[in-house]
């Protein structure tokens, strides 16, 4: 879902970047300055002279703020809906240079001029003295007849009529003078209403009120915000839309599963659907409203290395990063997992967005379809280092049980080691003290077996008996009257 809106969060961040190089004057980008800035404008001086007179001032003022208010918010219109068109103040241009009499605002496509996109902008109190100034052959803005004139929103409507009302009223007047044979001054009265006609073909809505153009004069930083809040707002509602489509297939397949083996039933298959769908897109709309909002930051900032991060997916991977890892914090200060589990899908975590990340923007490439691309490549990447983690998890488990096991036989090796010096040494002790009496019994005992010869089988008896008696063992006969009295007896034998 991170990743669905990673188009989303570029295309609304670049829009909501223009305000904030309204504001400060400076493409960071580029590198263009501009000639002025809402936070410049915002510093003039007012005059004091009267109250009258600093409201007039200010509305001077605020004609100047709504021409880089609305070159702002007509080209971040046209980034959000993927148009070549871009618009620019004629002050930044060098074709027009600074201050230019007749020509305030253009729209060009590649750098060049857009040939009937040339407009004035003109913020006052009473349209009809204006448009008459323009309409009249020696009017005092005769100079804006044939370029596009730009007024309030609340004066666009009333303007069209007064030029439409003039325009007719001069013509009925030219019809009128005629039937007395001044045909001149009914030529003259013609032209007139002619140039009402095109002044009303003319007059464009500025999209701004002259209230807004006051609010962007005094307070230029929130009004910026508000822009910026607004467009974000619609990323938000944009990835929306992708988050709960995406949440809701899954959820739907996984479900599917579950219907199937038995686990749920349909009705409740249907409504864990609709409430994944549900959160899903709460979190679409999240990560693309942020993403955006930190995106025009990281693009528009001073600094070059969070102005190539913001061309990356860092600013939707910033976002995702800080919901998942939320997730698991939670998860942590619950109960439901421990300190080394936390670790573990912390690093998971965070490995796989930002490889997902990374294969997303390969994706792109070599899938060159707004969103699909992105979408397998983060994928892929998602699952690949996901693995990897796992697995490099594991070894260290396996590593880990390996030394400890390693540790463990070493240990018990050297216990049985001295285990087995003390046996030997007893041993040792043994043989010593007990094969010499060994040695004299075995002595003894073949002397009696030389001394049989003689009949003396009961000294050969004593001797095998004592000899036994040496090794652990005991004879049943010891003597030859004791083995006769044996075979008389009713006694079982013994081998």
């Amino acid at each position: 879902m991170a990743l669905s809106a990673r188009e989303t969060v570029e295309r609304f961040g670049n829009a909501s970047a223009e305000f904030i190089k309204g504001y400060q004057g400076v493409d960071y980008q580029t590198g263009q300055t501009f000639s002025r800035s809402l936070a410049g404008i915002a510093q003039y001086q007012v005059c004091t002279d009267s109250e009258k007179a600093a409201l007039d001032n200010i509305k001077q003022q605020a004609g100047f703020s709504a021409e880089i208010a609305a070159t702002s918010r007509d080209n971040a219109e046209a980034i959000i809906k993927r148009s070549p068109v871009r618009s620019s103040r004629s002050d930044d241009l060098s074709q027009y240079g600074r201050n230019h009499n007749v020509v305030d605002r253009v729209q060009l496509i590649d750098g060049k001029i857009i040939e009937g996109t040339q407009a004035q902008m003109k913020f006052v109190g009473h349209p009809d003295q204006l448009l008459k100034a323009i309409a009249r052959p020696d009017g005092k803005f005769a100079r804006y007849r044939g370029v596009l004139l730009e007024l309030p929103s609340e004066q666009y409507t009333e303007a069209k009529a007064i030029c439409q009302q003039q325009a007719e009223a001069l013509r009925e007047r030219a019809a009128a003078v005629e039937q007395h044979g001044k045909a001149d001054v009914a030529a003259k009265l013609r032209a007139e209403a002619a140039n009402y006609d095109e002044l009303a073909g003319n007059i464009r809505d500025s999209g701004l009120t002259t209230e807004q153009a006051i609010f962007y004069r005094k307070h230029p930083e929130l009004a910026t915000l508000r822009d910026m809040a607004r467009t974000s707002h619609r990323a938000g509602v944009e990835g929306a839309k992708f988050g709960a489509l995406i949440g809701g297939c899954i959820s739907l397949l996984k479900n599917s599963f579950a219907v199937v083996q038995g686990e749920t039933t349909l009705r409740q298959a249907g409504v864990e659907v609709g409430q994944d769908a549900l959160k899903a897109g709460a979190f679409g709309y999240g990560t693309a409203a942020a993403g955006a909002f930190i995106k025009a930051g990281m693009q528009q900032s001073s600094h070059q290395a969070l102005r190539g991060l913001a061309n990356t997916s860092a600013p939707t991977m910033v976002v995702a990063v800080c919901v998942s890892l939320g997730c698991t914090i939670k998860r942590y200060v619950e109960g439901d997992i421990d300190e080394t589990e936390l670790l573990m899908e912390v690093g998971e975590k965070g490995a796989g967005l930002l490889s997902s990340g990374m294969m997303a923007a390969l994706g792109q490439i070599a899938i060159p379809i707004p969103f699909v691309g992105a979408a397998i490549g983060g994928m892929v990447g998602y699952t690949l280092s996901s693995l990897f983690y796992q697995s490099a998890v594991d070894a260290a488990k396996g590593a880990r049980a390996s030394g400890e096991n390693l540790a463990r036989v070493r240990a018990i090796e050297t216990s049985a080691r001295a285990r087995i010096a003390e046996e030997q040494a007893a041993l040792d002790a043994f043989i010593a003290r007990e094969f010499a009496q060994l040695h004299h019994d075995t002595r003894s005992l073949f002397a009696a077996v030389e001394a049989t010869a003689n009949g003396n089988t009961d000294a050969l008896a004593a001797a095998i008996n004592h000899y036994a008696t040496l090794l652990g063992k005991h004879l049943q006969f010891e003597t030859l009257a004791g083995f006769d009295d044996f075979m008389l007896s009713d006694q079982p034998l013994c081998l």
